[in-house]
């Protein structure tokens, strides 16, 4: 008796377990037929390649040999990580020439500003007295000299000997006389002008400089993953010349051509659907941002520039997509 009823349990433990089974594979397959019935309702008229909407080439601004490259393809990197390092040696040497040439022009523009002390003074006084009476002994030996070549006492040769030596002293008569001038009343209005503007024209070097130093670190502007790397430690990097591709994959679209005639039942800003075929039995949402207005020479379509919701992290640059009005 026991053993009847053993029996019994076990074949309606059997029973129930494949009406379960029956009953979860019923559920699923009512809902594939939902999904694609959905799909079936839908009116696909477009179609293009996945794409990342949010890419960049990464470029130097100046030229230089790399130092270090902290990226691989694959690597993920945020807004703002150093990517790049180049060898900034001589720029920095630049630097401190540059920010030398600022403080001297500041030093000099400090002291023709500056009161002067009385002391100065006294020693440019002293210098320009010396320098008027080497001019006037100059002057002297100048005329007599001419006057005994008028009485060809002395030799030509002699007279331009004394004019030489008046012109000499002349220039430094005047030179000391403008130093004491200086001096006693202060740098005239243009003088601090001209010393002001050799601040400025240093400072703009110096800042030119600088930026030069600062290009040497290369940071990526997004946040996304390395897909391109075309640079090595060791080689030069030439302006322009891209060296790294990053992307963000979490920013993707869909870049559709739709036939000219049915463009005017679109608009931008409108809600569609994109099926992928490696994602079998999903309806992705999307919205189109960009019509394009200028019309494919080739194909005779239109450009049509769908964004892409992807919470789930299907898809992928470069798959095959349907985008589709919804019904």
């Amino acid at each position: 008796m026991k053993k009847t009823m053993l029996v019994c349990l076990v074949v309606a433990m059997m029973l129930s377990g494949c009406s379960s089974t029956n009953s979860a594979s019923v559920s699923d397959n009512v809902q594939a037929t939902k999904n694609t019935e959905m799909q079936s309702r839908n009116k696909y008229i477009m179609a293009g390649k996945v794409e990342a909407n949010d890419q960049v080439n990464i470029a130097s601004k100046i030229s230089a040999r790399v130092s270090e490259v902290l990226v691989d393809i694959g690597s993920n990197v945020n807004q703002g990580d150093t990517i790049i390092k180049l060898d900034t040696k001589d720029l920095q040497a630049q630097v401190d020439q540059a920010q030398a040439a600022v403080n001297t022009a500041n030093a000099t523009l400090t002291n023709a500003t500056s009161s002067t002390r009385p002391e100065q003074i006294a020693v440019a006084q002293a210098t320009l007295d010396n320098a008027n009476k080497t001019y006037e002994v100059s002057k002297k030996n100048y005329e007599r000299t001419k006057t005994l070549v008028e009485a060809e006492a002395n030799t030509t040769q002699q007279l331009e000997t004394a004019e030489q030596q008046l012109v000499a002293a002349e220039s430094q008569q005047k030179s000391a006389q403008e130093q004491f001038d200086i001096l006693k009343n202060g740098p005239t209005t243009t003088s601090v002008d001209v010393y002001k503007a050799q601040v400025e024209q240093a400072e703009a070097a110096l800042k030119t400089a600088q930026t030069s130093l600062s290009n040497g670190i290369i940071t990526s502007p997004i946040s996304g993953v390395v897909n391109a790397k075309s640079i090595n430690v060791g080689e030069m990097a030439s302006p322009g010349a891209t060296l790294a591709s990053i992307s963000n994959p979490n920013a993707l679209c869909v870049n559709a051509y739709a036939p000219l005639d049915i463009v005017n039942q679109l608009k931008e800003g409108q809600d569609v659907v994109v099926k992928v075929s490696e994602v079998e039995n999903v309806e992705f949402e999307g919205k189109i941002t960009v019509i394009n207005s200028k019309l494919n020479s080739q194909s005779r379509n239109i450009l049509v520039k769908v964004s892409l919701l992807d919470p789930n992290s299907q898809l992928k640059p470069g798959m095959f997509a349907e985008v589709g009005l919804k019904e």
